[in-house]
């Protein structure tokens, strides 16, 4: 077979993959390449989200990467950074240099990163009216300074849970949303607020890369947030009826 005939032949084969399944293959082939480099046994996860471009971690004898769909198709310079950035050579100047080649590239690629959906507003709740809530705790706690949506996020229900997040802060849309398991009765408002407040502390202290990893609440949030005048108060409230919010929408 001649090598015109191959190339078409791979062509075709290629045409008939699916977009997810091109994805796969590369995020593969990516993850082959690393481990080659780094010599480590390489897990791969590609996410799509507008923050954190590349992280790492080692984990039961695997190098956990999840980096931006933009370096699938990354050129081997850059796939040599990824590697650097996370090698056993910890060498400082040397992961510095990795991660100055990475952002390089995603600001050159940045429009690849795409515009954040946007997201239905629902603050006013069943009890709770969450503008209310955010408004009064901007002006007592940040002077005003917050500049964030907030909303009440999806009554999905069902069966009891083990754990709740009981609110979330996107940072690139500046909109806080939080669980509907709060918006009853016998949540008192004092705790909506003291979440509220968690969740716009996040502006004012944002996360940090370090070592590879993304701190979310690194010492200055704790320090902040115990500071907060309805801690205490909320934190023993939480702990006292935490089997209450965990039986949300069980029937």
């Amino acid at each position: 077979m001649g090598t015109r005939q191959l190339d078409r032949q791979l062509d075709l084969f290629s045409a008939r993959l699916s977009n997810r399944e091109r994805r796969l293959i590369a995020a593969s082939q990516l993850a082959d390449s690393i481990s080659d480099l780094v010599g480590e046994r390489v897990r791969l996860i590609v996410h799509d989200n507008r923050s954190t471009m590349v992280s790492f971690r080692r984990n039961a004898g695997l190098l956990h990467y999840r980096v931006h769909h933009m370096f699938l198709d990354a050129p081997r310079e850059v796939v040599g950074a990824l590697a650097d950035f996370a090698g056993p050579d910890r060498v400082a100047a040397r992961r510095r240099d990795a991660g100055s080649r990475i952002d390089a590239y995603v600001r050159e690629h940045r429009a690849r990163i795409g515009e954040p959906k946007p997201a239905r507003l629902e603050p006013v709740g069943r009890v709770h009216d969450l503008e209310a809530i955010f408004a009064r705790v901007n002006a007592e706690e940040f002077g005003g300074s917050v500049e964030a949506r907030i909303t009440w996020g999806p009554n999905r229900g069902g069966r009891r849970r083990h754990t709740i997040k009981t609110g979330v802060y996107v940072q690139d849309a500046r909109l806080i949303r939080i669980h509907p398991a709060l918006d009853r009765p016998e949540v008192p408002e004092f705790y909506v607020a003291a979440v509220v407040f968690h969740e716009m502390l996040h502006q004012v202290v944002p996360a940090v890369e370090k070592d590879g990893r993304r701190v979310v609440h690194g010492p200055e949030f704790k320090r902040r947030e115990r500071a907060y005048s309805g801690y205490a108060r909320a934190r023993a409230w939480e702990q006292e009826n935490l089997d209450l919010l965990l039986s949300h929408g069980v029937a």
